[in-house]
């Protein structure tokens, strides 16, 4: 029975000691912040996704069919001076397609899609290779998007800018209430850039109205504009 006793009132002793730790942890006074810095960057590469889409009554057809197109694309894309490694496969795929009758779906033919990806180093011609895209049989552009090339630079400039925002909260924090700010306990980053540019265009070939594009169309209109890089941090400080 004694021995019980002892045990139980280890037992009790342990906890006690468990719970005034962890009382002794939260006790420590802090300030949690945040932070956020932008800089704003010219792109100057872009990456274009465009496709072509043929059907026909029969898979061969539509994928030969879309064969013949895309090398024509191709070919006129690498005449813009875009090198050969820039082009890539993005997708390809081979759909059936069908109609709903009565309760039934009944085939109608078949849908072949093949999407390139093309990086383009020049931002001037990026108008260029999308005219020659479409006007060689590309009858679909899926997005346009805006890169920079050397990001370490812009990246550390709105680090920077972040940290001595959540710096200069945590003071206002800690001074306003009475408190002297502490050594930082604990930080963390986020990183986000925007430059990205969703365009869906089906050129007017698709639509069944080829002649209206042509060689002498008008160029399309290609404004680069800027990407913005931004971090963000989370900051735990402590307080004195």
């Amino acid at each position: 029975m004694k021995i019980t006793k002892l045990l139980t009132l280890f037992a009790l002793i342990s906890i006690l000691s468990a719970c005034t730790i962890r009382e002794s942890e939260f006790a420590k006074r802090t300030v949690s912040v945040q932070g956020t810095g932008s800089v704003t960057v010219e792109a100057d590469n872009a990456t274009i996704t465009m496709s072509v889409i043929t059907r026909a009554e029969n898979v061969a057809k539509a994928s030969y069919d879309n064969a013949e197109i895309m090398d024509k694309v191709q070919k006129s894309i690498l005449n813009q001076g875009i090198a050969k490694d820039c082009v890539t496969t993005e997708n390809y795929s081979v759909f059936q397609e069908s109609r709903y009758d009565n309760g039934q779906n009944i085939p109608t033919g078949y849908r072949v899609t093949n999407q390139v990806k093309v990086f383009v180093k020049d931002i001037d011609s990026v108008s260029g290779i999308i005219d020659a895209a479409l006007n060689s049989g590309a009858n679909q552009l899926s997005s346009l998007q805006y890169g920079i090339t050397d990001t370490e630079t812009a990246i550390r400039q709105a680090r920077t800018v972040a940290v001595q925002q959540a710096q200069e909260a945590a003071q206002l924090i800690a001074g306003t209430s009475g408190a002297k700010l502490g050594k930082v306990l604990k930080i963390s980053e986020q990183q986000n850039q925007s430059n990205r540019r969703s365009v869906m265009f089906k050129a007017a070939a698709y639509n069944g109205l080829a002649d209206t594009v042509t060689e002498e169309s008008a160029p399309t209109p290609i404004s680069a504009g800027k990407s913005t890089i931004t971090v963000s941090v989370d900051a735990i400080y402590e307080l004195k």
